[in-house]
C-alpha cells in the first residue's frame, strides 16, 4: 500500500525555534515580507525557502502545536505517529534523505511484509487463498487504470457478482488505501493519481515531529492563530485571525488542507476564481482513523499486518505491529471512508470497545489484556484538517492540482492537495512548499 496521516485553539503563542537554524531568522523590527498559513510540512519548507532569501516571515498555525497532519505523541518512551507514519516511495523521496542523512535517524524499511488474514468464520485465508486475492486486485487495478474515466465511480466497474474475499481486498487495499469509500473514487484511480511511488516504505521509530523540528528550527511560528479572512491584492495580502488580529505582508503562502478549503473556513477577498473553486469542489478528500494501543504483552501472532476479514465488513480490517519499530507490545489498527467518518460520531471509549471487541473476534481463545495506552483520531471533524489527504474524486483531473498551486494575486497555495506528482503524501506536501516559495521569489 502507498500510504499508511490534540486540537485546541487557546490564546495565541509566538515559537522562534532556536538552535542551527536552516536560515537566519529576521530582525524582529524588520517588516513582515511574507505569510505562511500553516506550520505544516509545506508551510514549514517555504518558509524556510523564503528566508534563505533574505525574507522575514511570520508562519500563523491554528494549532497549539506544529505540524499539521504530522502528528507525534510521545508515550511511555515511544514515539507514535498518529497522523502521517510513513515515508512512502523512498527510492527518490527528498524526506527520506532528509531523515537519514541530514537528521541521521534510523528506519525501518516494510518492503517484505508479512500478514494474516482471520476470515469471519474465524479461520485462517491460506497463502493460495491471499495470493487469488491479490492476483484478482491487481488485474482489475489494471484495467480500470486502463479503461475507466474520471467522470466514472469505481464502484460501477466491480464484477457481479463480488464475492466476499474481493470485497474485503477493496476494502483492505483500495478503500484504506484513498480513504474513500469506492463510489467516491475516479475509475481511472483506483489506487490515487501521481506518479507511481517507488522504493518501498520505512517507518521512522523516533517519530516524524523530528522532521517538523527541523524544519521549524529559526522560524517565526505564532500558535493559536486561526485565520478568517485572507484580503489578495496585487501586491499585497491581508489577513485576520478569529480573534480579530489583523496581519499584512507583500505575499502569501497558504497551506491550509483541502479539507478546510472545502468547508469554506477562511474568506477569501475576491472570492477564489473558478478554476481554484472548481478544484476545491472536485479534489477529493479522504478519511483514514487510528487507533494506537499499547499492551502489557503481546496476545497476538508475530506478523507485520494483522487482516480482520470479520462478518462486521470494513469494521477495523487492518492493524499492523509496531512492536519491532517502539520496542514495546502495541497495535495501530485503521478505519477509512465511511465506517471511519461514522466512528468518530462516537466516544472514546465506545470506540475503544468496537477496535477490542475486533481483537477478540480474531483472539476468542487467548486473553487480551487491557491497553496501558489508547490514542485515536478523528481526522474528519477535526477543524484544522477536515479529512485525512485527498484523492482523485470523481470529476476531478490532475490538471485541477496544479491549477489550484498558480499563483493568484499575491499568494500561492501549497500543500499534499496541490501536488500533481506526489499528492497525499510528505514528499508532495515538502516539494509543494518549495515550489510556493520559488514562485513568490520569482
Amino acid at each position: 500500500m502507498r500510504r499508511r496521516t490534540l486540537i485546541g485553539q487557546g490564546f495565541a503563542t509566538c515559537v522562534a525555534v532556536m538552535g542551527g537554524p536552516l536560515a537566519v531568522a529576521a530582525r524582529p523590527d524588520q517588516p513582515i515580507d511574507a505569510l505562511v498559513i500553516g506550520a505544516g510540512l509545506a508551510g514549514l519548507a517555504c518558509a524556510q525557502r523564503l528566508m534563505a532569501a533574505g525574507q522575514r516571515v511570520l508562519v500563523l498555525e491554528a494549532r497549539q502545536r506544529l505540524g499539521g497532519r504530522i502528528w507525534t505523541e510521545h508515550r511511555q518512551g515511544c514515539a507514535l505517529d498518529l497522523g502521517a507514519s510513513w515515508l512512502h516511495g523512498i527510492a527518490n523521496n527528498p524526506i527520506h534523505r532528509l531523515v537519514t542523512q541530514d537528521l541521521r535517524l534510523p528506519v525501518i524499511p516494510t518492503y517484505e511484509q508479512s500478514r494474516i488474514t482471520i476470515a469471519a468464520d474465524g479461520q485462517r485465508w491460506s497463502a493460495e487463498r491471499s495470493e487469488r486475492a491479490d492476483a484478482w486486485l491487481d488485474a482489475f487495478v489494471r484495467r480500470a487504470e486502463d479503461s475507466g474515466s474520471a467522470d466514472q465511480p469505481l464502484s460501477r466497474l466491480l464484477p457481479q457478482p463480488l464475492s466476499s474475499d474481493q470485497r474485503f481486498t477493496l476494502i483492505t487495499d483500495v478503500e484504506h488505501e484513498v480513504g474513500a469509500p469506492l463510489s467516491a473514487i475516479a475509475a481511472n484511480a483506483p489506487l490515487g493519481d501521481g506518479e507511481e511511488l517507488l522504493g518501498g516504505d520505512a517507518l521512522v521509530p523516533q517519530g516524524l515531529d523530528r522532521i517538523v523540528q527541523h524544519l521549524a528550527r529559526g522560524a517565526e511560528i505564532r500558535l493559536g492563530h486561526v485565520v478568517r479572512a485572507i484580503e489578495n491584492n496585487p501586491q499585497s495580502v491581508r489577513v485576520t485571525t478569529t480573534a480579530g488580529a489583523v496581519f499584512e505582508a507583500s505575499r502569501l503562502c497558504c497551506t491550509v488542507p483541502l479539507g478546510v478549503l472545502k468547508r469554506n473556513r477562511i474568506r477569501f477577498d475576491p472570492p477564489l476564481p473558478k478554476t481554484k473553486a472548481r478544484a476545491v469542489k472536485h479534489l477529493g478528500v479522504g478519511v483514514l482513523d487510528k487507533i494506537v494501543l499499547l499492551f502489557p504483552e503481546r496476545f497476538w501472532d508475530p506478523t507485520t499486518w494483522l487482516r480482520n476479514d470479520g462478518p462486521e465488513v470494513g469494521l477495523w480490517p487492518e492493524w499492523v505491529d509496531l512492536t519491532g519499530v517502539i520496542g514495546r507490545p502495541a497495535l495501530m489498527g485503521f478505519i477509512a471512508a465511511t465506517q471511519a467518518e461514522q466512528l468518530e460520531r462516537l466516544p472514546d471509549q465506545a470506540i475503544l470497545s468496537s477496535a477490542l471487541n475486533q481483537l477478540k473476534r480474531c483472539y476468542p481463545k487467548r486473553s487480551i489484556p487491557t491497553p496501558s495506552e489508547v490514542l485515536l483520531t478523528r481526522w474528519n471533524e477535526d477543524p484544522f484538517a477536515c479529512g485525512s489527504y485527498s484523492f482523485a474524486a470523481v470529476g476531478s483531473t490532475p490538471g485541477m492540482r496544479a491549477a489550484l498551486a498558480q499563483r493568484w494575486g499575491a499568494m500561492v497555495f501549497a500543500g499534499e492537495a496541490v501536488s500533481t506528482t506526489n499528492p497525499a503524501t510528505l514528499q508532495g506536501a515538502y516539494l509543494s512548499g518549495i515550489q510556493a516559495a520559488q514562485t513568490l521569489l520569482a
